[in-house]
């Protein structure tokens, strides 16, 4: 059975389901969306012996509301560097990050690199790669939401809307080919439902003049020297596949990019069959 720990960070208390003995695998979730975003390759990964956290990310229940309010990229990583510290203090850790995980997760490796063997990220490619492309229409279209988060109060009243029918949207629209039960959207809603503004607090923060001029921009700007694979599902309706082109140039110690047919955002629970056996070769690689 999992065990599950509230651990406090200084900043903030996170919630963590840590499942299995061995070699610490620590998976980031996104928006919309918590800590059972890998239920699928928790079972392959600790038949292979190894030991799997995955913490609820800050402002999402039942994690805590950090004392700083602070939602930006340096904040995130910081929480995915004393996560290592605290679960693994003797060894380097395996990270795997989705969507805001993935972009916490090169926030991590920027700052920590050395508390870091692997790095996996999952629809979310190097800023580096992406951010001369955002601006193309068609990722602009994608990206509305995010200016929708930007109005204060219409926002948060828009995300409640009608039992939260946006995140109902937004699954079907970036991942198509999926069919989300009512049972895991009703679970995801559950966390955000009491944390509305602290959920789109993330996507404040990233215009913030830390995300768009200091530490959160030169953090997640850096080129990556942990070996790393990108994994991006060819119908992504959120992030475009078309965003991880030139990815290889800002990782230092080598990347693999996998991108997988017949699926869109939510790629590892789409096509576990095709995750799961990249993860595992990956992870048990010298």
């Amino acid at each position: 059975m999992p065990e599950t720990k509230t651990l406090d960070l200084g900043d903030v208390e996170l919630s963590c389901t840590v499942h299995g003995d061995g070699p610490l695998v620590l998976c980031a979730h996104g928006f919309p969306d918590d800590a059972r975003s890998f239920r699928a390759q928790i079972d392959p990964l600790v038949a292979r012996g190894f030991r799997v956290a995955c913490p609820t990310m800050r402002g999402y229940a039942p994690s805590g509301i950090p004392k700083s309010h602070r939602y930006d990229a340096e904040a995130l990583g910081r929480d995915l560097c004393a996560l290592a510290d605290r679960l693994s203090p003797g060894a380097p850790v395996r990270l795997v990050g989705h969507d805001w995980g993935a972009l916490a997760a090169y926030a991590a490796t920027a700052l920590a690199p050395a508390r870091f063997s692997h790095l996996v990220t999952i629809a979310v490619p190097h800023l580096g790669a992406t951010l001369p492309r955002l601006a193309q229409p068609a990722q602009l279209r994608r990206s509305w939401y995010t200016a929708f988060f930007q109005l204060r109060g219409v926002a948060e009243r828009g995300l409640a809307k009608n039992d939260f029918a946006l995140i109902d949207r937004l699954w079907r629209d970036w991942s198509p080919g999926y069919v989300a039960s009512r049972e895991d959207l009703d679970i995801i809603k559950a966390g955000i439902a009491p944390r509305v503004s602290e959920v789109i607090a993330y996507y404040r923060a990233f215009f913030t003049p830390s995300a768009l001029f200091g530490a959160s921009r030169r953090l997640l700007l850096a080129k990556t020297t942990v070996p790393a694979i990108h994994i991006h599902g060819e119908d992504d309706g959120c992030v475009g596949v078309e965003l991880t082109r030139g990815m290889e140039k800002h990782f230092l110690a080598g990347i693999r990019v996998h991108t997988v047919p017949r699926a869109g955002h939510f790629v590892h629970l789409e096509r576990p069959e095709v995750v799961n056996p990249i993860l595992l070769e990956f992870f048990n690689a010298p």
